[in-house]
């Protein structure tokens, strides 16, 4: 018999994903968990969650590098980590004074073993990037769909130089936690 697996939705407010444990500090919203994310430790046991869900909630929290640690802390290893935030590049970036962070697509290299920013490493968090996408998902827009093959094609050369030209608002990343064995 296969196992169901342990699905944490972050910051869930009230779409919470289905079959998900979700998380909130809106006392209104119905999640299964009210907590403030920025107090740690999380209320969860260690190695308990199979994947991650964390949809326009980062940006919101104060500690990214122990959020991280949190997360890695009760993920099990190879835990699917799936994030949606906005882009630097986009206006609601900037609008929203609730925002503490900017993300970019090498956000969360600062945690991925070989990327340039992981010598300055000094989280136990680790992760490994499976993708990074910059843009909708989804989009009917021929046009829309060649610029954001090539903008995801050559995304660092895209965020210093032309995204304030052509921004792209949001960004998504699918990460793994990779626990030492």
């Amino acid at each position: 018999m296969k196992q169901k697996k342990s699905i944490l939705h972050l910051g869930c407010g009230p779409h919470k994903k289905p079959g998900s444990i979700g998380v909130d500090i809106n006392k209104n919203i119905g999640a299964d968990i009210i907590h403030d994310l920025n107090k740690f430790p999380y209320p969860f046991k260690k190695d308990q969650f199979d994947k991650i869900i964390a949809e326009n909630i980062l940006e919101h929290l104060e500690n990214i590098p122990k959020v991280m640690e949190e997360l890695h802390r009760i993920s099990k290893n190879g835990t699917r980590l799936v994030i949606t935030t906005g882009h630097f590049s986009g206006i609601d970036s900037f609008t929203d004074p609730t925002h503490k962070h900017f993300f970019t697509s090498r956000t969360f290299d600062y945690f991925i073993p070989g990327t340039d920013l992981y010598e300055y490493h000094y989280s136990k968090a680790r992760l490994k990037k499976l993708e990074v996408l910059l843009g909708p998902r989804h989009t009917n827009n021929f046009l829309l769909k060649i610029l954001l093959k090539l903008i995801n094609k050559y995304a660092v050369i895209y965020e210093k130089r032309f995204a304030f030209i052509f921004p792209v608002g949001v960004i998504s990343y699918k990460l793994q936690i990779i626990k030492e064995k």
